[in-house]
């Protein structure tokens, strides 16, 4: 078999352009909420802090399916566990982290694709300008950075499969 058959990869472009039109569909449907069309102005309201997010959890989601066969069960774990923990504190109280310092910085750290780094960290850079300066949340949010920074810490470390007592190497 081909490696172009047995490998998957996406173009940053249709990575970023997939993940902006993700986005772009979740704000139409946030819309429809009264309560969000109510409180859209309001640039710290919950409009502008969810939706940002969508664009790197998207691309997160490519660079997953690209290194697919890359990660072991521990990555696969460990992902699960994060993105599980992020999307919990959405419906359920999951307390004393903030999902989306705990996801985005997991991200950051653990990802191999330059638009899931460069969108995590832009909006990493506005959800910590809101948690600490605007809400005044240190708590939540310096746990999800220690915690997220951990887990890919964890994930780089021993997250892939070996071949001949070597890492897989990707070619980001």
């Amino acid at each position: 078999m081909s490696s172009a058959v047995t490998k998957t990869t996406f173009h940053p472009l249709i990575v970023l352009a997939s993940s902006l039109a993700s986005a772009s569909l979740y704000a139409l449907y946030a819309l429809q909420s009264p309560h969000t069309r109510a409180n859209v102005t309001d640039p710290a309201g919950s409009f502008w802090y969810v939706v940002p997010i969508v664009v790197p959890f998207v691309a997160f989601l490519f660079d997953r399916f690209e290194r697919l066969r890359q990660l072991n069960a521990l990555h696969f774990a460990i992902d699960l566990i994060v993105v599980g923990t992020a999307v919990g504190r959405v419906v359920a109280h999951v307390p004393f982290v903030s999902g989306h310092t705990l996801f985005l910085t997991y991200a950051i750290i653990s990802s191999r694709s330059r638009v899931v780094k460069i969108a995590a960290g832009v909006v990493m850079a506005h959800a910590v300008y809101l948690k600490y300066f605007v809400w005044h949340d240190w708590v939540t949010s310096t746990n999800g950075i220690i915690l997220g920074a951990i887990s890919g810490l964890l994930v780089l470390k021993f997250g892939t499969k070996t071949q001949s007592g070597s890492k897989v190497e990707s070619n980001a």
